[in-house]
């Protein structure tokens, strides 16, 4: 019973891959274009994986329709446009206009943001804190002075009033 189950099994996965592969009278070209379009079309009936993969009927029968039209001559154009004019933009995976170059770039420059500004708060922690050293300096001698002067007064007339 279960030999009968897994060759029945067999039997169908294999008929299934077999429609789904290209006819193998197709030149290199051709079969590049088959191969670029059922990956460049999703499937309609749940928009998430291109027909190539997908195994719903309707993208069973997609593939099959290009398959027909690659084997007319049709351009990749016109296969496409004629799926864009039958279902929407939606169909393509890749959309015209939908470069993302700043989807490169966009990392580099937060990266870089956040690289200088982590440089200039390191910075700021290492540096002593601006202080106005001169007013120091001045607020310093004056004490020093004023002192030394104090002492000096305090000495002169202790001198002078034990000379008297």
């Amino acid at each position: 019973m279960w030999r009968l189950a897994s060759v029945l099994m067999l039997s169908l996965l294999s008929v299934r891959f077999a429609g789904s592969e290209p006819n193998r009278t197709y030149t290199p070209a051709k079969a590049a274009l088959y191969k670029k379009l059922t990956h460049g079309l999703i499937a309609p009936c749940c928009w998430r994986e291109p027909i190539a993969i997908h195994l719903s009927e309707e993208s069973l029968q997609m593939q099959a329709e290009v398959e027909q039209l690659v084997e007319a001559g049709r351009s990749e154009q016109e296969i496409k446009a004629l799926y864009v004019s039958r279902y929407g933009v939606r169909i393509l995976a890749d959309p015209p206009g939908s470069e993302r170059h700043w989807l490169y770039y966009t990392p580099l420059f937060v990266l870089t943001g956040a690289v200088v500004v982590l440089g200039f708060r390191l910075s700021a922690l290492v540096q002593p804190p601006a202080t106005s050293e001169p007013v120091l300096a001045r607020e310093l001698l004056d004490r020093v002075r004023k002192e030394v002067e104090r002492r000096c007064l305090t000495s002169f007339a202790a001198v002078t009033s034990t000379a008297l």
